[in-house]
């Protein structure tokens, strides 16, 4: 039954992030719902569930927008594996430091994604590209990180101590 809650909780972000969102949001970005899914499943269940999440949401948003593959799975790796190696240190479990961190975290995937593109060969100005395609999103997936820590907190508190 988990395996199947855990597949139809996959098909949902997809059909979020691939269809609802982009109706919501007629601009050249997007929140990235996979991304704040993928830190948000860091900070709760560590490490090997971050970096499987990361896996197949890096693969599954590489097929969704279907243009240079490993454009989204090597950040998102990337950002799984640092989080995951300082979350210890900073992370209490409440709702602004989710948001916050969801935040950081988009920043440092676009970075990572802005010199994966440069080192392409892409004709990409990194200042610009910032401030267009990276800044307004790290305001939505903040937020998108505090409504998935509400889900995931409550979730969390009736399965103490399960992992999925």
């Amino acid at each position: 039954m988990m395996r199947l809650a855990l597949a139809f909780s996959g098909f949902l972000i997809y059909f979020i992030q691939a269809q609802l969102l982009p109706t919501i949001f007629h601009t050249n970005w997007l929140p990235n719902l996979i991304l704040t899914i993928i830190v948000m499943i860091t900070l709760f269940k560590g490490r090997r569930m971050g970096l499987i999440s990361a896996v197949v949401g890096g693969i599954v948003h590489d097929v969704l927008i279907s243009n240079f593959f490993g454009l989204h799975l090597f950040p998102y790796v990337i950002v799984v594996y640092l989080l995951s190696a300082v979350k210890h240190r900073i992370y209490e479990e409440r709702w602004y430091w989710s948001s916050g961190i969801v935040a950081i975290c988009t920043l440092l995937d676009g970075v990572i994604r802005s010199f994966m593109i440069l080192a392409s060969g892409g004709d990409l100005h990194f200042g610009l590209y910032l401030w267009h395609m990276v800044l307004p999103v790290m305001f939505w997936n903040g937020l998108l990180g505090a409504i998935v820590h509400g889900l995931l907190w409550r979730k969390d508190d009736e399965q103490q101590g399960y992992i999925w």
